[in-house]
């Protein structure tokens, strides 16, 4: 038989996703580009826990600040519902982007273009101004669980 018919070829498919929580690090920019599309542009903190080998304790490692690309009207909803220090979850593909600078260097900076933003804390609109929800509600439903997992114990079987 010959080796070349034999041999297989795989296919690996290729997939550019990305899924990040994070916390915004600064007000989220809104500017148009020429043909007036909307383009907001912000930075996320994402970082990971890990246990400190001497201490044991767990504690955040340092974080990564990770630029966000966010079109059209999405763009624009980041603009009005997003300022710094709120939870976001981000789900999108990397780019990279290369350029001259004008010194003549090279760049290049790898951002996420956003397919998906889903904006974990709400904000009100109260006598014009914009105030951060607290978290109690989700503090008082952690509550209710944790006394319907005491109830479980008091079943005999």
């Amino acid at each position: 038989m010959d080796q070349e018919k034999t041999k297989l070829t795989y296919r690996i498919p290729e997939q550019n996703k990305v899924c990040l929580v994070g916390r915004v690090t600064k007000d989220p920019e809104l500017r148009r580009t020429g043909t007036g599309k909307a383009v907001c542009s912000f930075d996320v903190a994402v970082s990971r826990r890990i246990k400190d080998t001497v201490t044991g304790q767990w504690r955040d490692a340092d974080p990564t600040f990770v630029p966000i690309v966010v079109w059209n009207d999405q763009a624009e909803r980041c603009k009005e519902r997003l300022l710094k220090g709120f939870p976001v979850h981000i789900e999108g593909r990397l780019q990279s982007n290369n350029w001259k600078a004008p010194d003549g260097t090279n760049r290049s900076r790898l951002e996420v273009i956003a397919s998906r933003v889903q904006f974990l804390s709400v904000i009100k609109k109260e006598f014009g101004e914009i105030a951060k929800e607290t978290d109690d509600t989700t503090e008082s439903k952690q509550e209710v669980v944790e006394t319907e997992e005491d109830s479980y114990e008091e079943i005999p079987f």
